[in-house]
């Protein structure tokens, strides 16, 4: 069944739920946020129409999230304090980013809320980067958004968009986000005050469903989804350097629809790999790259939850399929980059290649749980086909530039 999510907070008086249909959902799904914080999830099963009175549901969620609570009430604190406290004056300038290829219906509603952004107007400079448009009607809705900025990027692939913002961007930081998500007030202000420490390079956030109304967005969720928690985390080379195939595993670490860079990171260690994600052989994780070389060349990478956007998830099976062999095949192209490009990992990622294929593939397969084979073996599939998927890439990527 479908799962309602609903978002609450604590400090103001709870939504009325009582046109939430019980027959139609299982559960609630409350994002629970405490003085605009996220703290956390709590579920409330739907058994009765009273299931939904303010009364229960703050009862569950004192009963599933009172540590949250306590912590935020002891420590107070907000986005990563203490630079939050630093005045509006010291904010940087952000160039939020938004690249995007045949999505307009989709494209207003993010653009929508970005314009609703609570950051300084001199200080915030909004970006539409279309990638090779087959019309107008890109264009046609970034034009009711006179706020907005728009260019076009011919060539067809995700990370030459995101180059082609860094290239055209007025602020200190670019803030990329993507044409399915809906950004919360609060993004870029909880984004921005991370960077006045210098070492910092890069700040990713929290990704909450939008909707779980189909089998196939609950799937998703179930799979793992684009959350990767509640609690605020600096990462660096050292975060586990006993560990020795740190940081291979970049996904922990946040997704290319919430993810904020130093621009003069890419100065240093150039721009995103256009051989990887979206629109090329490959078909994904130009972010998982990107955190990495970030990680390596010795910088400070935050995971923010304050930080937070709505991701709207696929809605059918034969897309989530799709959207599945995709990351099977963009995990295993990064990681054959690795392989060709860093000598010190060479070995070491094509071991951790083999095992995680073991341990996330093949026993998913025979032990599925609450996910269908065929998910498990569309990624699997996927990530069999990413290594010849990266090189088909890369000599695409060559033949473009000569």
């Amino acid at each position: 069944m479908a799962v309602k999510v609903v978002e609450v907070e604590l400090t103001q008086p709870l939504p009325d739920l009582k046109e939430v249909d019980v027959g139609q959902y299982s559960h609630l799904q409350l994002l629970v946020r405490q003085q605009c914080q996220p703290i956390g999830y709590a579920w409330v099963p739907l058994d009765a129409p009273e299931c939904l009175a303010e009364s229960h549901l703050r009862h569950c969620i004192d009963q599933q999230l009172a540590d949250a609570q306590h912590r935020v009430a002891v420590d107070g604190r907000l986005w990563g304090s203490p630079y939050v406290i630093q005045p509006p004056a010291a904010w940087p300038t952000v160039t939020v980013a938004v690249c995007t290829r045949q999505r307009p219906d989709s494209l207003a509603r993010t653009l929508a809320s970005l314009v609703r952004l609570d950051y300084p107007a001199d200080k915030l400079d909004l970006l539409v980067v279309d990638n090779a448009p087959q019309d107008e009607a890109t264009a046609q809705v970034v034009a009711h958004f006179p706020q907005v900025r728009y260019m076009v990027e011919p060539c067809p692939g995700l990370d030459r968009a995101r180059n082609r913002a860094i290239v055209a961007a007025l602020g200190d930081i670019v803030a990329f986000t993507d044409d399915d998500v809906i950004v919360d007030p609060s993004w870029v202000q909880a984004i921005a005050p991370h960077f006045i420490n210098t070492a910092v390079m890069a700040v990713t956030g929290l990704v909450v469903p939008a909707e779980r109304e189909t089998p196939a967005q609950n799937w998703f969720e179930d799979y793992g989804g684009f959350g990767r928690g509640f609690e605020m985390r600096y990462y660096t080379m050292g975060t586990r350097k006993h560990w020795g195939y740190w940081p291979l595993g970049a996904g922990i670490f946040g997704t290319g629809c919430n993810m904020a860079y130093r621009k003069t990171l890419f100065e240093q260690i150039g721009g995103f790999d256009p051989a990887l994600d979206v629109g090329t052989p490959a078909q994904g994780c130009g972010d998982h790259d990107m955190f990495y070389r970030t990680l390596c060349a010795g910088y400070i990478l935050v995971y923010e939850p304050g930080a937070m956007v709505w991701h709207y998830h696929r809605h059918g099976l034969p897309q989530l399929q799709r959207q599945l062999n995709d990351f099977g095949r963009g995990v295993y192209a990064f990681w054959a980059k690795t392989f060709l490009d860093d000598r010190v990992m060479r070995w070491r990622v094509l071991r951790f290649a083999l095992i995680w294929y073991w341990l996330w593939f093949v026993k998913r397969f025979f032990r599925p749980g609450r996910l269908p084979r065929r998910l498990v073996w569309a990624e699997a599939a996927g990530a069999l086909a990413g290594p010849w998927s990266y090189f088909k890439s890369r000599r695409q990527a060559k033949q473009l530039v000569e």
